[in-house]
């Protein structure tokens, strides 16, 4: 195992948390204007600078590529090792124990927005909460383009035929590929920022509420949840981050400007920019509406909320069908993007159909490149393609049948992890449920709630589980939701990939 290559990747991951860093700094100076406070969260960024340089100085070398192994048990050490250090305001605020500080922090990394946070927290503790879940979401997408199609091949092949993009162990392409994908997520949370601003939040409510929405963290609290404009932003803020980021890459790295080059007319490059942007336009726009997983993303949320609506409407829950159709599509976009947000603590008696439904749109999650968790909804339609097939097969044996994802066809390499995956991810479920089961505090139906929510990432299932589940759980419990949410953030293959890396490596030691 190479450790100076996991060293690099962990200082890395270090700096970047410092860098957010400055946001609260930022506020308790323009806010607060105590010294105390703003001391207290630059001393965070500065003890994590100096750890960076320390892991920096120790994997002294430089990586032409990054290898399989070293990049899986990687980012499965990057969480715990951030959550030590974001969970420090918790902590020393004595606002959570020390265990249920780690726990909140890990959520908010994973984006699982399991909200163990009080409900009467102070405003900057909330904003930590919410830059931890934006921090986690932009992490997993500089993952998702750099590490993960190395880790787990047959997303990655996914990801190249949906996005067009080309990925590579190559240490310079994958530096490449962050610094792209970095601009692309900051120019969605400006995006959503504009949005929350529009709809009547202040400024640092709507960046709050962007960094949460955005990265599907979520979790119960919801700044004016009365306020229509507010719950309209918040669903459009959530289907964007239910889409496919590697095409919005595509879509937004056409429409920068080019830059000022000396020696060069910069008015005919603009005007050249103008004609191009007139093209690609076109282009993009049918680049969003031709891809078949978000027509199938969209058409569920679409039926999913029209059951919702007749069922709630029917039975005279809400009068008034303008409130019965915003209700039911803020709660199918906010689960289907497992963000997990709710407007009122009355969902928790909501109808066993509605559990079970959301329950459904949970595990499904968004796209394959999006920062939402579950099994996302491009896996689901090439496994109901696989079983099309087969009943062809079935019924005409000499037919040879290519499963496709739009127009391209997906190989057999691609479709048999996908199964295996499947599996995987089931037989993971049922094994979490079973050992959260032998604590004392949950049921058996409580655990597999639990479980699901927690390889979902989604924290929050209204009249399953939710914040004081967890809480209430031992000290091994918790521990294991660590595990679980780390596991289900990064899927099951990181996991199982550097395991048999370490196994392979000291066999060949022995040897």
């Amino acid at each position: 195992m190479n450790f100076r290559m996991i060293l690099r990747i962990q200082s890395q991951a270090l700096m970047t948390f410092a860098a957010i860093d400055l946001l609260p700094v930022i506020y308790a100076v323009v806010e607060f204007r105590a010294l105390d406070t703003t001391i207290f969260f630059a001393a965070i960024g500065i003890f994590s600078i100096v750890t960076g340089i320390i892991f920096q100085r120790f994997s002294a070398g430089r990586f032409q590529r990054a290898p399989l192994a070293e990049s899986a048990a990687a980012i499965l050490m990057m969480y715990p090792l951030l959550a030590i250090f974001g969970c420090l305001p918790f902590l020393l605020t004595g606002w959570l124990s020390p265990l249920d500080a780690l726990l909140e922090t890990v959520g908010d990394l994973t984006s699982a927005g399991l909200s163990i946070l009080p409900d009467d927290a102070p405003y900057l503790l909330r904003m930590w909460q919410s830059e931890m879940m934006w921090l986690g979401s932009l992490l997993f997408l500089i993952m998702l383009v750099t590490v993960l199609p190395e880790v787990s091949g047959c997303f990655g092949i996914s990801l190249s035929l949906q996005g067009g993009q080309n990925f590579s162990s190559i240490i310079g392409q994958m530096n490449l590929m962050s610094a792209r994908i970095i601009k692309v997520y900051m120019t969605l949370t400006a995006v959503s920022f504009a949005a929350f601003k529009l709809a009547g939040l202040g400024g640092w409510d709507s960046l709050l509420m962007a960094m949460r929405c955005l990265s599907t963290g979520g979790g119960k609290f919801f700044l004016a949840a009365q306020n229509v404009y507010v719950e309209y932003a918040a669903i459009f803020v959530m289907l964007l981050a239910c889409g496919n980021f590697l095409i919005y890459y595509r879509v937004v790295y056409n429409l920068i400007p080019p830059r000022p080059e000396f020696g060069l007319n910069y008015f005919t490059r603009l005007k050249q920019y103008f004609l191009r942007l007139k093209r690609t336009l076109a282009g993009n726009a049918k680049l969003l509406i031709a891809n078949e997983e978000t027509k199938v993303l969209l058409a569920t949320i679409f039926f999913g909320m029209l059951i919702i609506f007749f069922r709630i409407f029917w039975q005279d829950i809400f009068f008034d069908g303008d409130e019965a159709f915003r209700r039911s599509l803020f709660y199918i976009v906010s689960f289907m993007s497992t963000t997990g947000i709710t407007l009122s603590d009355k969902v928790a008696h909501v109808h066993d159909f509605d559990k079970f439904f959301i329950f459904l749109m949970a595990l499904t999650g968004g796209c394959i490149g999006s920062v939402t968790g579950g099994f996302k909804v491009i896996r689901l339609l090439v496994l109901i393609k696989i079983m099309a097939a087969e009943i062809k097969k079935t019924i005409h044996p000499r037919m040879m049948i290519a499963i496709r994802v739009g127009d391209v066809p997906v190989p057999m390499k691609t479709v048999g992890r996908i199964l295996a995956y499947f599996f995987l991810a089931l037989v993971t479920m049922f094994i979490c449920a079973a050992v959260l089961s032998l604590d004392k505090s949950t049921s058996f139906s409580d655990s597999v709630a639990m479980s699901a929510a927690l390889l979902s990432t989604v924290g929050n299932l209204p009249g399953l589980c939710d914040a004081q589940s967890f809480k209430a759980l031992s000290a091994f419990g918790k521990i294991f939701c660590m595990i679980i949410l780390i596991v289900g953030r990064l899927e099951i293959f990181a996991l199982l990939i550097a395991i048999a890396g370490i196994k392979i490596r000291r066999r060949k030691s022995d040897w």
